[in-house]
């Protein structure tokens, strides 16, 4: 008798959810989550303290907490801007980590701008290289 599949298991399923490794590579990475249960506070670099409500669902699940950014309906779990996160978003080009958190890359980009400080473009990308090299930040991200 042959095992009987789920329909999210199937080779197609997992092939369209995980694109193939050579799309999306890491610059800096591998990335970890950092060891949380829900109800933890945590300080996004984002949004300030906030209590976390739940994990995403995307390839790199992470601490997660709803959006504020939605005016009506149900509001969406958002990852949280913190621990190896910031140092994807420093790091990594906007596609790969809009892929591995499962987010927009609208929202990489409103996170780069809240990391550097800065509202223009090229602002941003200053920013970020001066935040790179600052030794405080260095640390308290994990760089190496």
């Amino acid at each position: 008798m042959a095992k009987k599949v789920k329909r999210s298991d199937t080779k197609e399923a997992i092939a369209a959810r995980f694109p193939p490794s050579y799309q999306f590579r890491w610059r800096a990475g591998p990335y970890h989550a950092p060891a949380v249960n829900v109800g933890s506070v945590l300080h996004d670099e984002w949004r300030g303290d906030v209590a976390v409500e739940g994990f995403t669902d995307a390839p790199i699940p992470w601490p997660a907490a709803k959006s504020q950014h939605y005016a009506v309906g149900a509001k969406p779990l958002l990852p949280i801007l913190c621990g190896d996160l910031v140092r994807a978003v420093c790091e990594e080009d906007e596609l790969t980590v809009s892929h591995y958190w499962g987010v927009t890359r609208y929202i990489v980009e409103q996170w780069k701008r809240a990391i550097s400080g800065a509202t223009t473009a090229d602002g941003v990308m200053v920013g970020l290289a001066f935040k790179r090299e600052d030794p405080a930040f260095r640390k308290k991200f994990g760089y190496r």
